[in-house]
């Protein structure tokens, strides 16, 4: 992977980032294809991961918004889901709308 670099989620007030940040964006490509941004939870269970993609998918929206709320940070996302043949989930991933400290 060529990591190209860290994205600032959009926000309204420019919060700062620090270490109790939960959502990395970032651009990087992988086997000359390049991925302009992508977005990654840190320190979060595969747990958190499995059912917050779960429950997006069976509200059946392509486009779920949601507030992460870190205990010091609140990160407004939006969970994109595309679904393959026959219902089954294709793939799912977070991107970073918003941040805000609290």
């Amino acid at each position: 992977m060529d990591y190209k670099g860290y994205i600032k989620p959009r926000s309204n007030d420019d919060a700062p980032t620090n270490e109790d940040d939960h959502i990395l964006s970032l651009q990087f490509s992988w086997k000359g294809l390049e991925k302009s941004v992508g977005t990654s939870f840190i320190g979060v269970s595969p747990e958190f991961v499995m059912a917050l993609y779960t429950t997006c998918f069976l509200i059946g929206q392509e486009d779920n918004k949601v507030n992460l709320d870190t205990g010091g940070d609140i990160f407004g996302l939006n969970i994109k889901c595309y679904s393959m043949a026959r219902g089954k989930i294709g793939t799912t991933h977070p991107e970073a709308d918003s941040h805000y400290e609290e």
